[in-house]
């Protein structure tokens, strides 16, 4: 970390800058956030936040999830699960868990 990159990241930090808790995309290295624009201190390159968040996420990790979808996604996983499982009780264990979900289902959708 050179002395110019440290003495910007201090000066942005009195203006106001926070820390990011994302490393940078480039070099790992700290970042520091101001008007949008994050600044690393150990390689010195700028990037529009906005922009590195956009590309990091597809649109179905931004959409909330209904808790009727949650469960729905919960018995589709215990539905694989239950047809790799050899245990005869762990089966019994997977079933029941799913008829818990499915009354909870109901519940939900009688609310």
């Amino acid at each position: 970390m050179s002395k110019e990159l440290t003495k910007k990241a201090v000066e942005m930090l009195l203006k106001g800058a926070t820390l990011v808790s994302d490393p940078c995309p480039y070099c790992k290295g700290v970042r520091i956030m101001r008007d949008g624009n994050a600044f690393c201190v150990n390689c010195g390159r700028e990037a529009k936040e906005e922009v590195l968040h956009d590309a990091k996420k597809s649109k179905d990790e931004t959409k909330e999830s209904s808790p009727i979808e949650k469960l729905d996604q919960k018995l589709k996983d215990l539905a694989d699960e239950l047809q790799k499982e050899k245990d005869h009780i762990k089966q019994q264990q997977i079933l029941k868990s799913i008829n818990d979900i499915i009354a909870v289902k109901e519940k939900l959708k009688n609310l």
